[in-house]
């Protein structure tokens, strides 16, 4: 759209002015002074836009009304507080010479020349007078006609009417004729609010964004709750995410961990940890009391197993259950080649002659009452079974190396995978915790490869409930490998095109490198005191704004969802300055 049409919806569309620009103001945040008729009139939050000229240029400069005050010299004057003290009111005074000055941030500039409407950096500071209009759907619907193939509109300005645009750009590089805008590398984002904020909402959103790009990317939700699984509550109105990525273009599936995809037969390791999880070391090896010796228990089924592994032919889905447990329990008590009185197995354990003797004699003991241990049995093949490439019914489940290949050597696919508890073998965060460590290890290894070979894997990872898998302050050893894991990962994976979102309740308990690695932020309600709201300042380092983000309503008490959002998530973001959305309730609104 030329320079003079653009001009003309303003002409035509614009408002009577809120106020007009004042002093001081600098190339980021413009002062106004609001006008008398519309001192009653919401400004707080309200989108405005005010024509300037620079260079011989007309530029549109935008921003968001961020903080308002009142003043009145009469009243901040000293002399005057003693009547007021005693009248309550200074006549003719009062009300009358009241001064309210707004503070604009500025979001985004846009140079209006004979082509079309530019990008823009503001030169030198606004000129006080020029008039400042509250922003509408059609000023923003003209502004934005040059990206109209490329945005998303997932909610309003907060506080109004107008539409704000956002635009999700996959991770590789735009196709000449595309719709699909690329960035080029990856991005990492955090949507961040207490429970009620609307968190699940926005990311779902987001994610539909994200969703646009089904030529160019692929999406994996990590889901530890089942609420993506089972598609609740994500989207207004009870409308399915799965019903939107598929009206918009892109493939759905959906898996269990246990029920659909069976674990790497190699990873031995995580059969321990089952085996630990779901109260078979303990029931097979009594008595043991400590934690420390129930570790050394499993390592010790970890390193027979490993051993097993050697050969060629063994492998943990395809094995006779009950013999591979006969085969380990006779070895841990038969004496091998190089071993005195108790095998190595046994004396990694217990470090007295009595307790290695009494392990012997309980292993002997389960050895020759097969039929009467059903439990440790049961207990055993219920593990095994999460290694079986098929199902109770005959069907087939799914590799790992599958759901990767699907996510990040192929495009257009939208994959969730349920992580979430189950009675037994994976009840807690730190057995999931291994589930996410090794399918996140085999994605960076292919992006490494197919960025050694100049491709992209051009892939979003979402993690649901982050903070109960990556904290700094994890006691857990799993969570801790995890959590350094992942570090590593967004310090590297933004060139494979491999980006992460994480959705958590809480940004304190994130690793400080995480969010210096992020460049979208989402911050719904409830960050607001302590550690969290200094977190929250440091990224924004806006205090004007954090005093917005501050001033929002609960969700709980009306069912609106705010957000402040920071980072390239938008045309009108190139600034820096953070954009205030309430997101849509009404889902037909997406677009």
């Amino acid at each position: 759209m030329s320079e003079q049409k653009i001009i003309d919806v303003i002409k035509a569309k614009s408002s009577d002015p809120l106020g007009i620009t004042s002093s001081p103001s600098s190339t980021l945040d413009i002062t106004i002074d609001i006008r008398e008729d519309t001192k009653r009139d919401r400004a707080l939050g309200q989108m405005v836009y005010v024509v300037i000229e620079e260079d011989a240029k007309n530029i549109l400069v935008i921003g968001q009304i961020i903080a308002i005050e009142t003043k009145n010299r009469w009243h901040e004057d000293p002399s005057f507080k003693g009547v007021i003290k005693r009248h309550g009111r200074l006549p003719h005074l009062s009300g009358t010479a009241d001064n309210r000055i707004a503070t604009i941030s500025v979001q985004a500039c846009y140079a209006l020349d004979d082509a079309e409407v530019e990008g823009y950096i503001l030169g030198t500071s606004p000129s006080t007078g020029e008039k400042v209009h509250k922003m509408n759907n059609d000023v923003m619907n003209a502004i934005m006609h040059c990206h109209e193939r490329h945005i998303t509109y997932m909610g309003r300005v907060y506080g109004t009417d107008v539409d704000l645009p956002f635009w999700f750009k996959h991770f590789g590089k735009t196709q000449a004729g595309s719709s699909e805008l690329g960035a080029g590398d990856a991005f990492h984002i955090g949507v961040f609010g207490k429970t009620g904020s609307g968190k699940s909402v926005t990311a779902a959103y987001m994610l539909l964004g994200y969703v646009k790009n089904k030529s160019s990317m692929s999406v994996l939700v990590l889901d530890p709750q089942s609420q993506f699984y089972l598609d609740q509550e994500l989207l207004p109105g009870g409308v399915k995410v799965e019903d939107k990525v598929k009206e918009i273009g892109m493939n759905y599936e959906k898996y269990k961990i246990v029920d659909d995809v069976f674990l790497p037969p190699e990873r031995v390791e995580i059969f321990a940890e089952l085996l630990k999880n779901n109260g078979f070391i303990e029931e097979a090896f009594r008595p043991i009391y400590t934690p420390d010796k129930l570790d050394a228990m499993a390592e010790a089924v970890s390193d027979y197993l490993t051993g097993r592994t050697n050969s060629p032919s063994f492998n943990l889905g395809q094995v006779n259950k009950r013999q591979l447990l006969q085969d380990m329990l006779t070895r841990f008590v038969t004496i091998g080649t190089g071993e005195r009185d108790f095998t190595k197995y046994v004396i990694q354990v217990w470090g007295t002659r009595d307790t290695r003797q009494r392990l012997v004699n309980r292993i002997n003991d389960v050895i020759g009452n097969f039929a009467n241990e059903a439990s440790i049995v049961a207990k055993w093949e219920s593990v095994l079974n999460l290694y079986s490439p098929t199902k109770s019914d005959g069907s087939n489940k799914i590799s790992f190396d599958y759901l990767v290949d699907r996510i990040v050597k192929n495009k257009g696919n939208f994959v969730v995978l349920d992580i979430g508890p189950r009675q037994g073998e994976i009840e807690n965060e730190n057995v999931q915790a291994l589930f996410i460590r090794v399918l996140e290890n085999k994605i960076v290894t292919i992006g490494a490869d197919l960025y050694a070979h100049g491709q992209s894997a051009n892939c979003l990872i979402v993690m649901d409930e982050a903070h109960r898998f990556i904290s700094q302050h994890a006691t857990d050893e799993r969570i801790r490998t995890l959590t350094a894991g992942i570090i590593g990962s967004v310090r590297t994976t933004r060139k494979y095109g491999i980006g992460y979102m994480f959705i958590t309740q809480t940004i304190e308990s994130l690793d400080d490198e995480i969010l210096r690695q992020m460049r979208i932020f989402a911050f719904g309600y409830g960050l607001t005191s302590g550690q969290e709201i200094r977190k929250v300042s440091e990224i924004v380092n806006n205090p004007s704004a954090l005093q917005l983000y501050k001033s929002f309503i609960d969700p709980s008490s009306n069912r609106r969802f705010p957000f402040m959002f920071f980072g390239p998530i938008s045309p009108l973001s190139f600034t820096g300055s953070p954009l205030f959305l309430e997101v849509y309730s009404d889902v037909t609104k997406f677009k």
